[in-house]
C-alpha cells in the first residue's frame, strides 16, 4: 500500500455513491417488512478456497516481531493460509545501499522468524530501492532496468535456491502505474516487468509472475499491460478500498461492497480476451475501507468493518476469485490484530470463513439491498449460511431454500454485531419462522450434523 493523498474515484464508484439516496430509501422501506433470502443448495455458482480470505503482513520485516508468539497464535487460529508480504519500503529495508545488495542475514532472519504454520506466500517487491537512479517522480532511469531486473532474480535466489524457502508467487511491482501513466510513460514500466519476469524466471522456472498490482480496478490499464506482457503473466493482481473520506456515510461504503464481484468479473472477462489459451489467476491483493492512511477512518476496528469485510468477502467468493488478501493482519490504523496483539472484530469474519466457508459456494438472493447470504457446502458435506445485515435497522428475515440447511435437529448460530460475539443451539426448527438480524451484524448458521 502506497501512503498516497489523492486518487480519483472509478466512474463505478462515482455512480454507486450516486444511487445511495434510491439504495436508502429502498433500505428503508424494506425494513419495514419482513425480507427474504433465497438458498438454492442445488445450484453451486463458484468455489472457495484458503486463498480467498488471504491477508497482508509486514511484521516479516522486524524478526522480533514476526517472532512474536501470540501474534503467530492468532495468524493460525485465523487459519490464514495466503499471505502476501508487503511494504513500501521492503527492498530498502532488506537491502544494502553501499553494496546494492540484498542483506541474506535479515531476510533469513524475517523468514525464519514467520509462519510457523506454512501458509502460501505471495512475495511483493513494491519497487526499486531509492538507492537506484530514478527522476523525482520515481520513475526509475533507463540505465537501472537491467539493475533491478538482476536485484529481483537474486531474491529468488536467495529465498528459493540458497534459503530454501520455496516461495511460488511473486509480485516484482507495486501500484507504479499511476506514475508512469501521468508521465506518459506506461510502457516503460511494461518494458520493466518483462525484464524482471525473464530474469527471475531464469532462476527459477517453477515460479508464478504475476501483476501489476493496480492502484485500483482500471480496465484499461490492464489492458495495456497485457497486450504489453501477457507471455510473463501467471496471475493478474490490482487493489480496491472503499472510500478516502472517513466522514463516508456507512450506507455509502456498504452499498460499494457488491462492485469487488464486477471487479472480478470484468478481470476475468479481459484476461479471457488477452490470454484465451490459459486460464490466469485473478488476485485481490489488498482492500479495505479506506485507502487514506490518515483520514482518521476506525470502522475498520469495529463491528462495522466486520460487517463491511464479511460483505466483500461475500462477492469474492460468489464471483469465484482465485486469491484475495486484505490489507492487512497488524498494525494501529488497518489490522485486524492491533498493535497489543489484540484481536479487532474483523478478525473474527476472517476466523469464521476460514474454517465454516470453504468449499462449494451455492447460489443465493435477496429481497433486500442491505441483506446478503454466502451458502457454502464444505467438502465433508456440511453446510454454512452466513448472513450479513449492512443497514442500519434491524431486519426480519425469512429463509427459503431448496434443500435444508441440515437435517439435524440441532442448528449451531453464531452472531456478530455491536454487544460482540454470540454462540448458541438452537432446534433446527428455528428456521421455518422469520430470523432478526439486528442492525450491522453478521450471522452465521452452522449444520451440526
Amino acid at each position: 500500500m502506497q501512503r498516497r493523498d489523492i486518487i480519483k474515484l472509478t466512474a463505478a464508484s462515482a455512480v454507486t455513491f450516486g444511487v445511495l439516496d434510491t439504495l436508502w430509501k429502498s433500505s428503508t422501506a424494506a425494513s419495514k417488512k419482513t425480507a427474504q433470502v433465497s438458498i438454492d443448495w442445488t445450484n453451486q455458482i463458484a468455489k472457495s478456497t484458503p486463498f480467498t480470505f488471504g491477508s497482508n503482513d509486514y511484521e516479516i520485516l522486524s524478526p522480533e516481531r514476526a517472532a512474536d508468539r501470540t501474534f503467530q497464535n492468532h495468524i493460525q487460529q485465523l487459519g490464514i493460509k495466503l499471505i502476501r508480504i508487503h511494504h513500501a519500503q521492503l527492498c530498502d529495508r532488506w537491502t544494502d545501499a553501499a553494496t546494492k545488495t540484498w542483506n541474506v542475514a535479515k531476510i533469513k532472519a524475517g523468514y525464519d522468524a514467520s509462519y510457523p504454520h506454512k501458509p502460501t506466500i505471495i512475495q511483493n517487491l513494491p519497487g526499486w530501492p531509492k538507492w537506484m537512479v530514478q527522476s523525482k517522480d520515481g520513475l526509475l532511469d533507463k540505465s537501472e532496468y537491467d539493475n533491478y531486473a538482476t536485484l529481483c532474480a537474486q531474491l529468488v535466489e536467495i529465498l528459493n535456491r540458497r534459503l530454501q524457502k520455496k516461495v511460488i508467487y511473486w509480485e516484482p511491482l507495486n501500484e507504479k502505474e499511476v506514475s508512469y501513466d501521468k508521465a506518459w510513460k506506461l510502457d516503460e514500466l511494461w518494458i520493466i516487468y518483462n525484464k524482471v519476469a525473464k530474469a527471475m524466471k531464469a532462476v527459477d522456472p517453477q515460479i508464478k509472475i504475476g501483476g501489476p498490482a493496480l492502484t485500483w480496478d482500471n480496465p484499461k490499464r490492464l489492458e495495456a499491460f497485457l497486450r504489453a506482457c501477457k507471455p510473463n503473466v501467471d496471475f493478474i493482481s490490482w487493489h480496491r478500498y472503499g472510500s478516502k473520506d472517513a466522514k463516508q456515510p456507512t450506507d455509502g461504503i456498504m452499498s460499494y461492497t457488491p462492485n469487488y464481484a464486477r471487479q472480478v468479473k470484468d478481470f476475468r472477462a479481459i484476461a479471457k480476451k488477452y490470454i484465451p489459451e490459459r486460464p490466469v489467476p485473478l488476485l485481490l491483493g489488498e482492500y479495505n475501507i479506506n485507502y487514506l492512511w490518515t483520514s482518521g477512518e476506525t470502522r475498520q476496528h469495529n463491528h462495522i468493518g466486520a460487517v463491511w469485510f464479511a460483505s466483500v468477502m461475500k462477492h469474492l467468493a460468489d464471483a469465484g476469485v482465485d486469491m484475495a488478501t486484505s490489507w492487512h493482519l497488524k498494525d494501529g490504523i488497518y489490522g485486524m490484530i492491533d498493535p497489543k496483539n489484540q484481536l479487532r472484530p474483523p478478525a473474527t469474519i476472517f476466523a469464521w470463513a476460514n474454517k465454516y466457508l470453504i468449499g462449494a459456494v451455492m447460489h443465493t438472493t435477496s429481497d433486500h439491498p442491505f441483506v446478503e447470504a454466502l451458502a457454502v457446502q464444505k467438502q465433508d458435506g456440511k453446510r454454512s449460511l452466513l448472513l450479513i445485515n449492512k443497514s442500519y435497522q434491524s431486519v426480519r428475515l425469512s429463509l427459503q431454500s431448496k434443500r435444508s440447511l441440515t437435517q439435524s435437529k440441532n442448528l449451531q448460530i453464531l452472531s456478530l454485531n455491536a454487544n460482540g460475539v454470540t454462540t448458541k443451539s438452537v432446534n433446527s426448527a428455528v428456521l421455518k419462522q422469520p430470523l432478526l438480524l439486528s442492525s450491522y451484524s453478521v450471522t452465521l448458521l452452522l449444520n451440526n450434523t
